[in-house]
Formats: C-alpha cells, structure tokens, sequence
C-alpha cells in the first residue's frame, strides 16, 4: 500500500477543492520560520536515541507572536493538540479529522497552519519524551514517566522511534518547502499567474499532508505505551517498526509532490531578489529608479516593491498589524532615519504636527529605520521594537528583513544620509511627489498638506516676512495661547551667559513695573530642562529649514528680506555684540531685531523710568528707548481725567511724562 492508495476515493483535486472551503485568512500572522526552527530542535531532541548531547538552540519562543488575533501562540497549540488527540479508528476518520484541523486553522496562511500542527505535535511528543531522556538523572522526571505509564528503558522504544523520527524529519523539510513559498513575492517576479495557480495547489495539497501525517503520528500514543505491541496505521504502511523502507517511500512521495514547488520557487527567487545576481540587481534597481516615470492604479505595486521583497513585511502601529493595503488611497509619508531616536528629533516634532493638525485625514507615516551598515545589531533591533511599539506612526516591524537591494538604492539614489532623517512623500497613485519634505514640516507642520513642491509656493506666498509666528508656531507649546491673548514677545539668542542672566534680571524688573511680555531664551547653549532643549533645537533647525527652502526660490535680481534675516540669525556672532533678540507681537509681522548692548541699554532705560512708564506695551517701550537723551526742556500737557491712565509722551522724544493729579 502506497500514499496514493490511503488517500482512498478521494483525489487530490477533490482534496484540494475541500480544504480551500474551510480557509478564510483574516490578516493574522505568525513569524512561521522562526516558530519551525524551534519545532524542529525539539523533535530532533527529544526523538533521537542518544540524548548525552544538550540541546543546541536559544530560546527564541518567547519573541513569537500572533499578530493580529486575540488568541495567544501556546492556546492556539492547545486547541489545536486537544483536536489531534482525540481518537481516530482508520483513514476515513483521520482524513475527517484532517478537514476539522484545517476548519480549525481557517484564519491562518498556509504555512502557519502546518508549523502551528508541528507545532502541537512537538508540544505532544515533547511532553511524552522529556521525562523518558531526562529519568536516568532526575528522579521527579522518572516518576513523571512513570505515572504515564511510559517505558523508562530507551531500548524498548528505540525501533519506534527510529521511523517515527525519518517521517517527521519528511514533514519538517515539506513544512520549509511551504513556508518558503509563501514568502516568495510573486508581485515582483512578473511570473505566469497559470503557473502561480497550479503550484499553489501543489502547496495546498502539500499542507493537507502535513497536518494528516502529524495527526496520525500523535494516533501512535497509545501503542507507545506499551511498546511491545507496536502498531502503526494504515496510512504510513508500517505495522512493524522494522519496515521503515514503506516510510521512505510515503514521505518521497510528499517531496516529490513538492518537487516542481521548489523549482517554481527557485525560478521566482532569480526574478525577485536581485541580489543573486549582478543583472537582476540591476534590473530592479533600474524598477526603482522608474517609481515616478510609470503609471500607477494606486499606491500598492509601489510599497511592494519596497517593502515586500525578501518578506512579507508587517506594517505595525503600536502593537497593532497594518497590512500594506491599508495604506490603499493614502498619502505616504516615508520617513527614514536612524534606529535610535532622541527626544529632540526632529522626528517626534513631525508625528505631533502630523497627527494633530486636522488635514492628516488622509495621511499615513511609515517610518523606516536605517540601519549604520549593511547588518543590523542587536542593539539596534532592541531599539526599533521599543519604539515600534510606542510610537503613533505605522512602522515597518521587522526592517532587518527588508532586502539590502533597496537599502542601498535608499542610501544612494535618494536624499537619505546616515544618522539623517528625511520624508519622501508618495501621493495616493504611488508616485512620490516631494524627495525631502523634511524642511516643509519642520516650517509649516501638518499646514504643508499634501507636501508638493507647488504647496511650498503658495506656502511662501502667503508667508512674506520672517514673522514671530513663523518662527515659533508649533515649536513652543504656550505660543498660540500667548497669541491669542494679544501678549508680547521677546526672543533672545547669545553664547554669553553673563548677558543673558542681566537681560533676564532686567525683565523681571519689567515686568514687576507691569509690564506683560514673554521671554524665550533660544540660545544655543546647554539647558538643564528638556522642554527648553527641544524648543531650542527645533528653533534652529527650522530656521536652517526656511534658509534652504527659500535658497531654491530666491533669484539674484530679487533679494529676499526672509533670506536676509533668517541668514543673519543663523550667522551672527555672539563674540562680537554678545548677543541678539526679537521683540514683536505673535499675532502681527511687525518685530524688531535688536542686538547686544543695544538691547540692555534700552531696558535700563525703561527700568529709570519707573512707574511712569506703566501702562505701555513692552515692544512701544523698547522702540521708544531708543532715544539716547531726554528733552533738556520741561513743559506740561495737560489732559482730561479720564483719559489720565494712559501714557502721556513727549512730542519731541517720545518717552513717557510723570503724572501729576490737578484739581481745579
């Protein structure tokens, strides 16, 4: 009796048929190679004669999850071992307990649906096994073995275990077949969708085999019990441990099934990843470099061209699975930088601007992690999970798996520099419209929407001076509320600490007189507070930002006063004036620059004037302070009482009059 022969009435057509009714995937996922690979350690374990040798393998079990479902990695074993394990008499029963696994398994792929039953049976046999291997030197172990009834000496169950492990050895190597096929990234091979199709049956009725070939294995229990009366099933045509050959031959059976499956394989791997050879590499590089010159439905085929080649690479959102069709009609935001992200990066500045400004409907960030060189660390990986994991944006999850291919054509062909972070941004057909829209974020947040060259334009159409709201919006948290309560400003920039402890003290005595103004240190120095280290850091780096956004647009016959001022920021020397500040409104582009000694002297000035100066705005304040000396003369005005409160100046220097009370 031969495989083909126990399949009964039943053709593979029609087992094909059968077990396509009962798969439903719904997006769940399970790292399906990492998850085998530990299968597979611990049946060769706990099968083999000799166990002097330690088991050779890291706990990866720990870091394996199902994504995207409620049920966690050991209760789907569970399930799936208590269904194995009820009894089945004959083929007729174990093919209907076959079709109720694969009822059970109907959200899974493929390949997780034969790992999750390996699975299971390791789980089993492991269990049964350990106990066995383990009694000679732990007693608790052999009274676990004994009170299953287990044999302890391993010679009464060695020749049943000799077959047991050949055939197992079949459907692990059957279950790599499967799981590697299901990796393959069929949208970027360009390959016969025909020949997809049939060798899709092929896998479909390869899985079939696995999960019945492990659910007959588990049907041997009870005969292991009690090992001088092996039996084994029909199904594998092995009565007698000693006929290993009828073995042989069902599981060359299963592989020959399989053997066009990974011809196919091979085939779409050369077209796929170009990094085998020189030419293909070529090739898809020469794809990527063409993302804007084809024509595009949406933005599918584009995002699996990058993200899809050596995986099927989850997207995810804290903890959440995204798959890359629910970035379908959306505007990308690809953002590249390093691993490790700081708290002033420019990075956390664009999430908070880009999920709290009310244009984002349509928007999606997808940050993908660059790694220093051609190989991930450790430390790097550790870092990604960590902040995949708390981070609002969608991530790549496993970016190590991306292939080196597109790394490299992200290093080299687009604008991305190590230790860099940079936005590209892909409109909703796939084709990336902005290169680097890092300098638009940094300038205008989520108003940038939807990040096109032509936006930037209007952008700076509507934004003519270098005004306090440009400089600031979005940057300190208490600057809107600041602007919409009519208080003044006042920006102040110096490496010398000295002056910026006496522009500090002389405020405070401003502001004792009465007077309502803010002061905003935005030195470039050392600051013990957080909030105050990022404000400082975004500042600048957005001034560099509009110092490079205007640099594309600014022509030679047209000087640009934005271009002026913001380069005259960026380059002043603090050695020289010590210092500089900007004292102006938040809700008007009226400001004024003033700089070192300039600045002290007028607020010693207003200072001596005391209370007569109550009542002023501190911008009026400082603008009339400039005047270096009082009127020498002294003469009167005189005006209605209820008009007394407010500042009287002199017509001729502009500073403020002490007030008398007349009484007539």
């Amino acid at each position: 009796m031969d495989s083909t022969s126990s399949i009964s009435a039943l053709t593979e057509d029609i087992i094909v048929e059968q077990i396509l009714r009962t798969h439903d995937p719904d997006g769940r996922w399970i790292d399906s190679k990492t998850l085998l690979q530990e299968v597979e350690a611990i049946l060769s374990f706990v099968l083999q004669s000799d166990v002097s040798k330690p088991l050779l393998t890291e706990n990866c079990m720990t870091d394996i999850e199902v994504f995207e479902s409620k049920e966690t990695l050991p209760y789907a074993i569970s399930r799936i071992s208590v269904q194995m394990l009820c009894p089945c008499m004959g083929e007729n029963e174990i093919h209907t307990r076959t079709m109720v696994l694969f009822d059970l398994l109907k959200e899974y792929r493929w390949d997780a649906k034969a790992v999750l039953v390996l699975g299971a049976l390791a789980a089993t046999y492991g269990g049964l096994l350990l106990p066995i291997h383990l009694g000679s030197n732990d007693p608790v172990a052999a009274s676990i073995a004994t009170l299953n009834q287990l044999p302890m000496e391993r010679t009464t169950f060695r020749p049943w275990l000799n077959p047991l492990s050949l055939l197992i050895k079949v459907l692990v190597d059957v279950t790599k077949c499967i799981t590697e096929f299901e990796r393959l990234p069929f949208k970027q091979a360009k390959v016969d969708s025909n020949l997809v199709g049939e060798t899709m049956s092929k896998i479909r009725l390869a899985t079939y085999w696995v999960v019945k070939s492990a659910l007959a294995c588990l049907q041997q229990i009870p005969y292991f019990k009690q090992p001088q009366q092996v039996h084994f099933l029909p199904f594998f045509c092995f009565k007698q441990p000693q006929q290993v050959n009828s073995l042989k031959y069902s599981g060359n059976r299963i592989k020959e099934s399989c053997r066009g499956t990974f011809q196919f394989g091979i085939s779409v791997a050369q077209h796929a990843y170009p990094s085998q050879q020189a030419s293909r590499r070529m090739q898809y590089t020469d794809r990527l470099r063409n993302i804007n010159r084809e024509t595009h439905q949406d933005n599918q085929e584009v995002l699996q061209l990058l993200f899809s080649l050596q995986d099927d690479l989850l997207l995810q959102q804290y903890s959440r699975q995204i798959a890359i069709t629910d970035l379908k009609e959306k505007v990308i935001l690809l953002l590249l930088s390093k691993p490790e992200l700081s708290p002033t990066e420019p990075f956390h500045f664009l999430l908070q601007q880009l999920y709290h400004h009310p244009s984002n409907t349509n928007t999606e960030i997808l940050w993908t992690p660059i790694p220093a060189s051609q190989k991930w660390t450790e430390e790097e990986k550790q870092t990604v999970n960590f902040s995949s994991n708390s981070l609002p944006c969608i991530s790549v999850k496993r970016p190590w798996l991306m292939s080196s291919t597109v790394l490299n054509f992200l290093r080299t062909e687009w604008p991305y520099r190590d230790g860099e972070t940079m936005v590209a941004v892909m409109d909703t057909n796939g084709k990336v419209v902005n290169m680097n829209a890092m300098d638009m974020v940094l300038i205008w947040g989520g108003k940038a929407y939807p990040f096109t060259a032509s936006r930037e334009d209007e952008l700076w159409e509507e934004d003519h001076t270098l005004s306090l709201q440009l400089m600031l919006d979005g940057i300190h948290p208490e600057f809107n509320t600041w602007v919409k309560e009519g208080r003044e400003i006042c920006l102040l920039g110096s490496d010398d600490s000295n002056w910026v402890d006496e522009i500090n003290s002389l405020a405070r005595k401003l502001q004792n007189l009465g007077f309502e103004f803010e002061l905003i240190d935005l030195s470039k120095r050392t600051v013990d507070s957080m909030e105050e280290s990022s404000i400082q850091e975004l500042f600048w780096l957005r001034l560099e930002s509009i110092k490079r956004s205007k640099l594309k647009r600014i022509e030679s016959s047209n000087p640009d006063r934005v271009f002026e001022e913001v380069t005259e920021l960026l380059e002043f020397d603090s050695g020289e004036q010590k210092g500089w500040a900007v004292v102006g409104n938040g809700s008007t582009a009226e400001k004024e620059k003033i700089v070192g000694e300039k600045l002290t002297e007028r607020m010693r000035r207003i200072v001596r004037w005391g209370e007569c100066a109550a009542g002023m705005g501190f911008a009026e304040a400082i603008r009339i302070a400039e005047e270096e000396e009082p009127c020498e003369e002294s003469h009167t005005v005189v005006v209605p009482f209820e008009e007394g409160l407010r500042v009287v100046t002199c017509e001729k220097c502009k500073r403020p009059m002490k007030k008398f009370v007349a009484y007539q």
